[in-house]
């Protein structure tokens, strides 16, 4: 397990760690629009993202709360969780995603949903494990390039 960790609200100075841990998720990020993103976000009453802090970021959750149209609440959307490579399988992620949940249901959630790619298999195992299922069998998911 990991030791104490804060967690905490991403800031803005914290963009260079969160751009080197989108990295190691295969997605390359320049400080500057990781800073940008950071910014937005904390400026949106329905999105949180918390970093993990040591010496440095060693950990980083994103979650947007959408509103349900057909029923009322809202569905928590995790849009990004990375656990630096040097202290993933610790609990890192767990707490991450356990804080994240805690935000969805300050914003009024009934459901956490996240996706993930089909080749990160690792990834669905510690997914299963903290309760999510895998619901890909029950919808499709369609995407449109604007």
């Amino acid at each position: 397990m990991v030791s104490v960790m804060e967690i905490r609200g991403a800031e803005s100075g914290d963009a260079a760690g969160v751009a080197l841990l989108l990295g190691q998720l295969g997605y390359p990020a320049e400080e500057r629009e990781v800073a940008e993103r950071i910014g937005e976000w904390r400026d949106c009453a329905l999105s949180c993202v918390l970093v993990a802090v040591d010496e440095g970021v060693a950990g980083v959750v994103a979650l947007h709360a959408v509103p349900f149209f057909e029923r009322a609440g809202r569905r928590g959307r995790v849009v990004c969780l990375v656990v630096d490579e040097r202290v993933r399988g610790s609990g890192l992620g767990g707490r991450l995603l356990r804080a994240a949940e805690g935000d969805a249901e300050r914003l009024g959630c009934v459901e956490v949903e996240l996706t993930s790619a089909r080749e990160r298999v690792e990834a669905h195992g510690f997914y299963g494990r903290m309760g999510y299922r895998d619901r890909c069998g029950e919808s499709a998911r369609f995407l449109r390039l604007l």
